[in-house]
């Protein structure tokens, strides 16, 4: 009997199955490794964000990676323990992005101070900004590539690695939420 010693999750005999179904083109089979491990891999990415909105994003973007790299995997039967492994890699890279982002945005906090805005704005400009920093990452960037870098649609989704249709929702939410955002500032003004 096998023990599982808590570093990765039990090998499945059915998963060598399904990864070889996969292969072989049966895209249902990847489907029901999906069910069998999104709760797992949402919950790595959890653990890595405390975010649910990224892990959630986090994990769909494994479940792709997995699918695409699905033939450099030697063990069929360890597919569970390389997609928690591919989760980390990811998350890895998320944190990555996020720390860069941050310093990103600390520099252009020291150029543009708070408040500091272009003449006759009423702040408007900071407030703005100060919005932008409190969307998600996804969100953010998406406004920041489909606006203010004024790219096209299909040179901004694939900056941020999304379908056209993607794109255009991740906007749409960061729209929303940045209305809100604004309307509680404003209600907060005397």
């Amino acid at each position: 009997m096998a023990v599982n010693d808590g570093k990765s999750p039990r090998a499945s005999p059915e998963d060598r199955v399904l990864v070889a179904a996969t292969l072989s083109g049966d895209r249902s089979a990847y489907a029901e490794l999906y069910d069998r491990y999104a709760r797992l891999i949402r919950a790595v990415c959890y653990d890595q964000t405390h975010d649910l909105t990224e892990a959630q994003d986090l994990s769909q973007e494994v479940f792709l990676r997995g699918y695409r790299n699905l033939n450099d995997l030697r063990r069929h039967d360890r597919f569970a323990a390389w997609l928690v492994a591919t989760a980390k890699a990811v998350c890895r890279e998320w944190r990555r992005k996020q720390q860069r982002e941050k310093r990103r945005h600390e520099e252009f906090a020291k150029r543009n101070p708070a408040g500091v805005d272009a003449p006759g704005d009423d702040g408007v400009v900071g407030e703005l900004h100060a919005a932008l920093l409190r969307l998600p990452q996804k969100e953010r960037l998406a406004i920041h590539a489909f606006y203010l870098l004024e790219q096209s649609p299909d040179a901004a989704r694939a900056a941020l690695g999304l379908s056209r249709s993607g794109l255009y929702k991740v906007l749409e939410r960061a729209r929303n939420r940045l209305k809100g955002l604004m309307q509680e500032h404003s209600e907060t003004l005397p």
